[in-house]
């Protein structure tokens, strides 16, 4: 269970709890347009953006948990799990999903980059946090 359903439970939330809250704190501070929680349907589902976002970032949290070695008898990684959100997630988004949907990666991507990079990377801490609280120890104790 340690391996696929935590880091799944652990990414959902992350999603919610730190990727969006990123995103409306930005957007609070009027550094970004876009706000966290979007409600627009997602296409294929109907489902409203942020759970159909929750949703991806579940899957991404078990390969996180997975490439970084999350596990109770090793120490944290923090460094890493805030780089793999940070990086992968946002190279993923801008280059591989956008263009899917017909976006393509064109003009000043910093700005782009740069929110990607926070709002991610906040994801990726966040997994981890979620990840390590939840996990048993060594000897079966919570």
């Amino acid at each position: 269970m340690q391996k696929f359903i935590l880091p799944f439970v652990a990414g959902f939330l992350a999603s919610l709890f730190f990727h969006d809250s990123t995103l409306a704190l930005l957007h609070a501070a009027g550094l970004i347009d876009a706000s966290g929680f979007s409600t627009a349907p997602f296409v294929p589902l109907g489902l409203p953006q942020f759970l159909a976002n929750a949703i991806w970032s579940a899957v991404w949290a078990v390969l996180m948990a997975w490439l970084v070695r999350v596990s109770p008898a090793r120490p944290a990684p923090w460094v890493p799990a805030f780089m793999f959100g940070g990086i992968v997630l946002t190279a993923a988004s801008v280059f591989v999903v956008d263009p899917i949907r017909g976006i393509w990666p064109s003009g000043n991507m910093l700005p782009r980059l740069a929110v990607g990079f926070a709002a991610n990377a906040m994801w990726g801490w966040g997994a981890l946090v979620f990840m390590r609280a939840f996990m048993r120890d060594a000897h079966g104790e919570e």
